[in-house]
């Protein structure tokens, strides 16, 4: 599968939403999954194994935006 550009613009705001999310989630502070982690609280490290769903997040927050302006622009 390859990523498909459909608005050339959104690059960057996708980006910045992702990290926005991703930091709403407190996985903002976490620099590298690959880091050595043996002194980082298990609570935290389960955040990251679970960072996968801060894309389902932002499909979540899109959608919901998306419905919000279809009900305001009836």
């Amino acid at each position: 599968m390859t990523k498909r550009i459909l608005v050339p613009g959104s690059v960057g705001k996708l980006e910045k939403f992702k990290m926005e999310v991703a930091e709403d989630m407190g996985l903002g502070d976490i620099e590298s999954k690959n880091a050595y982690m043996g002194d980082v609280p298990s609570g935290v490290v389960n955040k990251i194994k679970n960072s996968g769903n801060v894309g389902g997040e932002m499909v979540r927050r899109m959608v919901e935006a998306a419905e919000k302006n279809m009900v305001d622009n009836k």
